[in-house]
């Protein structure tokens, strides 16, 4: 199967390197029903490489995100008696990842919020907010919060056209505008914005810090819209990030591999037929063709 170049190469490993060498990632989300989110997040980032993943629950989906995979390490935090995040849970020490995952199956609730309020005052701390993350960017208008620290040029958004409508008020079925609608969120707080669709399109700060710069990814099919996709690609961008890649190269480099993985899957499965699984499936493939 011949595949595009990818934007850069997918990180080298050093013949004496250690798991530690490969980054410690925290995922952080699920509820009751909404387990398989955050979970998928979680197995992405250990087939993406990353050394240590480590995912913070609500309590009662310990065991369920342990069960998926072996290597994934599980935090429980407080919960609600619906399974969300409560107004008591707390994080562990961020200082101790090198990067953070946030929002995949988590809800909306107080305790999801106020996860979300301490992660955006993180700002020293390389993180990727997704799905229901977004939601609460977009609800309580926090982008917008005098309060928050200007810089926010080590956050990556990956929202899907729905996620981006709610959060700047462009139609989902207005893409050039919400182009535009993300190249103004990156000029004002320097973040980088993975815009899903076909194709995909990543919106990041100039290098010289004038204006937006885009980047289209080549890869990807519409077999991958799907439940669980967009999951796969947080824990994608978390992984790479956690290995010392910039956000800009992060999110690249990321939706590259998360599409070729979904052109794969398409080949072995079909379009119709491909799931999430498949996807998380077929990136050893992926990531094999890059090296």
């Amino acid at each position: 199967m011949s595949h595009p170049a990818p934007p850069l190469p997918f990180p080298a490993r050093a013949s004496d390197a250690h798991k530690g060498d490969f980054g410690r990632v925290l995922l952080i989300g699920g509820s009751r029903g909404m387990a398989g989110s955050i979970a998928l997040s979680s197995m992405a980032a250990l087939k993406t490489g990353s050394g240590l993943v480590s995912t913070a629950i609500p309590d009662r989906c310990l065991e369920t995100v342990a069960g998926f995979h072996p290597g994934i390490m599980t935090i429980p935090l407080a919960e609600t008696g619906d399974g969300q995040f409560s107004l008591s849970a707390t994080l562990p020490s961020i200082d101790s990842f090198d990067a953070v995952g946030v929002g995949p199956g988590m809800r909306t609730g107080p305790g999801s919020l106020r996860i979300v309020e301490s992660l955006l005052e993180k700002n020293d701390c390389l993180r990727v907010m997704d799905a229901d993350a977004i939601n609460l960017l977009s609800e309580h208008r926090l982008l917008e919060s005098p309060a928050l620290p200007r810089d926010q040029s080590k956050l990556v958004l990956t929202p899907h056209p729905g996620e981006l409508a709610r959060l700047t008020g462009v139609s989902a079925g207005d893409r050039d505008g919400q182009l535009a609608a993300a190249e103004s969120l990156v000029e004002k707080h320097g973040m980088t914005i993975v815009v899903k669709g076909g194709p995909t399109v990543v919106v990041g700060r100039a290098a010289d810090g004038r204006g937006a710069v885009r980047f289209v990814n080549n890869t990807g099919n519409p077999g991958m819209a799907s439940a669980g996709s967009g999951d796969v690609l947080t824990g994608i961008v978390t992984s790479l990030l956690g290995q010392r890649l910039s956000p800009w190269d992060a999110a690249r480099l990321g939706v590259f591999v998360h599409g070729l993985a979904g052109d794969i899957a398409a080949a072995n499965h079909s379009q119709p037929a491909m799931t999430c699984v498949e996807l998380l499936q077929s990136l050893p493939e992926a990531i094999g063709l890059l090296n």
